[in-house]
């Protein structure tokens, strides 16, 4: 099952074999910036986005069974977080 993991390539290297980037620059990442929207509009706006390009035939399927690592700190809700629920959704999981 998939998980969320803080990552930073400056810091931590290497991304992990069993991990997927879904940074801002990865084709999973948030094109809605926090500083904007403030973080629950920006998950909110971003949440819709996802159910969207899902409904539209967004493959989600790459990200079965990897761990999602974005920059996020662990203790603050992300993107992540959404992408890995809608992936229970869909039983993707």
């Amino acid at each position: 099952m998939a998980n969320r993991i803080k990552y930073n390539y400056h810091v931590d290297g290497k991304l992990p074999l069993n991990a997927k980037l879904i940074t801002r620059i990865s084709r999973y990442g948030n094109p809605f910036k926090v500083e904007e929207h403030g973080r629950e509009k920006c998950l909110q706006l971003f949440k819709d986005y996802l159910d969207d390009k899902v409904k539209h035939g967004f493959d989600l399927t790459p990200l079965k069974g990897k761990d999602l690592a974005c920059i996020c700190a662990m203790d603050v809700k992300c993107h992540g977080d959404i992408i890995l629920s809608k992936l229970k959704e869909l039983g993707i999981n």
